[in-house]
């Protein structure tokens, strides 16, 4: 594009340029405008990324302190040009690969940060310098958590999912849902004292997924209800009956996945109160009671089952094709090899339950599961490690 057309699109109204950034959904879209040109920049607001959803403290039935609820963003990240003599990374290190995926994070001051979306590590190597005029990131989902006052992952909170939002910001319209415990599944309103308890308090739920504009939970047996707006847990699909001991939720090409993971032992039981003496809370101790308590079982295969949402009936999945599942603890996704640019397809990434430790992950926890044969490997191996930004091995800080 040349100069006199660069300054045509820089001379638009401001009225107009105020418009198009007030129809831009994303906050990472929203940077990306602010970034083409000064005018553009001063036309616009700054966007607020977990601060649309202002920071609340909740309390949970099972534990003695408050916890505070925020929100990341899992993202595309890919770089448009490697020639900036200004830029931090090399080219030898990005050649296998020019998009990524990460999480994007906003810190207390407002400063974003990238983080790794399986282990939830800092990423501090290279020194991240975005510049936007040379990056594209695009949002692929969100992931809610609630947190300690210290920052720590909360035990026993297994998923929770944005149920309400003011498009105004406005604090007391601000509502979720949290599967807890052994799988009870929770809803919680700003300003309730209360929690309350949703569907059958005798169910086991697994995982909530929002599902083209719609809230659907999975149980322990593989029957997928939808949440109404009257918080009525309705069934929608027949029982799966799997085998595994734990059901994930994955959005795949418009359509609704159940993986079946398999076990080679019982999932932990929660026992009791687990706070009740110990009123000076330490996650670094709690973990590694709640660890120590019951065996930690591990993945021995999953099976991939597609909900025919016409005839109300599964599909065994043989092949994921081109596609990848990631199974997060705060949220689960799929993305292609052709989106990410490379990589190899047709594999679930995971990790192991009960593996944080005061809410940290090891790296070599990342596991990958290969459809066709049944392996499961390393994320160490080159195939399937260059898809998460840094490209390389580097050392990493913890949240």
């Amino acid at each position: 594009m040349n100069t006199t057309a660069l300054n045509q699109w820089a001379d638009l109204p401001s009225e107009l340029l105020k418009t198009i950034s007030n129809l831009l959904d994303s906050p990472l879209d929203v940077l990306r405008f602010r970034s083409v040109c000064s005018s553009w920049h001063s036309s616009s607001s700054k966007p607020c990324f977990d601060r649309k959803t202002p920071p609340v403290t909740v309390n949970l039935p099972h534990l003695p302190f408050e916890t505070v609820f925020s929100r990341s963003r899992i993202c595309l990240l890919e770089l448009l040009s490697l020639r900036n003599p200004s830029s931090s990374y090399k080219e030898e290190e990005v050649e296998k690969s020019k998009r990524w995926l990460v999480k994007v994070q906003e810190t207390s001051k407002g400063k974003l940060r990238l983080v790794h979306p399986l282990s939830g590590q800092i990423i501090t190597y290279p020194p991240i310098r975005l510049n936007l005029l040379d990056v594209r990131i695009v949002e692929l989902c969100q992931a809610f958590t609630l947190r300690s006052s210290c920052g720590s992952s909360v035990v026993g909170v297994n998923k929770v999912v944005l149920f309400q939002e003011s498009k105004s910001c406005i604090r007391d319209r601000l509502a979720f849902l949290v599967i807890f415990q052994e799988g009870k599944l929770g809803y919680w309103r700003h300003g309730d004292k209360d929690w309350a308890l949703l569907g059958d308090e005798k169910f086991q739920y697994d995982d909530i997924i929002v599902h083209k504009g719609q809230f659907y939970v999975v149980d322990c047996w593989g029957t997928v209800s939808w949440i109404d707006s009257s918080l009525r847990v309705v069934q929608y699909s027949p029982p799966l009956y799997g085998c595994g001991g734990k059901k994930n939720l994955v959005e795949s090409c418009g359509d609704l996945y159940v993986v079946d993971r398999y076990l080679d032992g019982e999932r932990r039981k929660w026992i009791g109160n687990f706070y009740a003496n110990n009123h000076r809370f330490n996650p670094y101790h709690q973990a590694l009671r709640l660890r120590y308590r019951n065996v930690t079982p591990k993945t021995e295969a999953f099976r991939v089952f597609k909900l025919d949402e016409d005839w109300g009936t599964w599909i065994d999945v043989k092949s994921l094709g081109d596609r990848i599942f990631v199974l997060g603890v705060e949220c689960c996704f799929s993305i292609s090899c052709g989106e990410l640019g490379g990589g190899k397809g047709n594999c679930i990434y995971f990790t192991d339950d009960d593996i944080y430790i005061g809410g940290r992950l090891r790296a070599d926890y990342i596991q990958v599961f290969q459809l066709e044969d049944g392996r499961i490997e390393t994320l160490d191996m080159p195939q399937y490690s260059h898809i998460f930004w840094p490209p390389k091995h580097r050392t990493v800080s913890s949240t």
